[in-house]
């Protein structure tokens, strides 16, 4: 268990709160394929970032922005931005299987960040990590003849983005409310993106009433819900433990495609699953403890 600092024991719910994000997260490729097939990818990310950005603004007292501003561009850049950029770049120059591999090596990166700290991972979190990121290997791997080393870069720099953002969380966003961050940063990453859309002159996309649906369940609730329950989870439980919570992304991805796409499921991709679950299991033993 977790204790936060006001001594409320993280229980079930809080684990459920932290897991959910991850599962929205989980259902993009899904939904896009689906029902957003052939809509410019630059403008999904900014679209699904700027909408829930516009509607949540309004949570964000005066206050915040003056007192916290810088704070909550650095998380923004890092969490949403600057993240979103160099993954849709990775994304454009590498198999989607291999991106995210790639970017599973996020609770390895943390680990190797909070080393840096003096803080040395337990070997059970590093078992869990390394064997977390070959279970995504395994699950979604598509390894090309000679892969774009400038995608497997961008991959890599987008994993250590989120793991930056994540480790700086409970310091930069210290006395903000998780909706009020989530909201601020929404909104800074989508106006930022939004800007550079607009001046790069792409066209806008056409969205057809299935198309703006599924943008309301990638925006407003995959982003918006998800980001929320994501950064209020940061407060809660230690970054090193959740982390390992985003392995669920890809097996999430496999699950949709399979029931929304009909795809079809191997053995060694169940076998996969399995190696996941148990790798995030395993970060959450108390002997993962440093």
């Amino acid at each position: 268990m977790t204790t936060n600092s006001s001594g409320a024991t993280a229980g079930l719910p809080l684990w459920l709160m932290a897991v959910a994000a991850p599962l929205l997260w989980g259902t993009t490729y899904a939904v896009t394929q689906a029902f957003l097939a052939g809509v410019d990818p630059f403008w999904l990310a900014t679209l699904r970032i700027v909408v829930p950005g516009v509607m949540m603004v309004w949570l964000v007292p005066l206050t915040v922005w003056r007192r916290h501003w810088l704070n909550i561009v650095v998380l923004s850049a890092l969490n949403i931005g600057i993240f979103t950029v160099l993954l849709f770049g990775a994304i454009q120059r590498l198999p989607g299987g291999m991106a995210a591999t790639l970017t599973a090596s996020m609770p390895l990166q943390l680990l190797l960040l909070r080393a840096l700290q003096g803080k040395l991972p337990a070997p059970l979190q590093l078992l869990a990590a390394v064997g977390g990121m070959a279970g995504v290997g395994l699950l979604v791997w598509q390894a090309p003849a000679e892969p774009d080393w400038t995608g497997v870069a961008l991959a890599l720099a987008a994993a250590f983005c989120m793991a930056l953002g994540v480790l700086l969380m409970p310091l930069l966003g210290r006395g903000i409310k998780p909706l009020v961050l989530a909201s601020a940063q929404l909104f800074s990453a989508g106006v930022v993106l939004l800007a550079l859309m607009l001046l790069w002159g792409r066209p806008f996309p056409s969205l057809d009433t299935r198309g703006v649906l599924a943008l309301v369940w990638l925006g407003p609730i995959g982003m918006g819900l998800g980001y929320y329950l994501w950064f209020r989870a940061i407060t809660l439980i230690a970054v090193d433990k959740l982390a390992f919570m985003g392995l669920i992304n890809p097996v999430v991805a496999v699950l949709a495609g399979v029931l929304l796409m009909g795809e079809l499921m191997n053995i060694s991709q169940a076998f996969a699953i399995a190696l996941v679950l148990l790798c995030v299991l395993l970060a959450q033993h108390p002997a993962a403890q440093r």
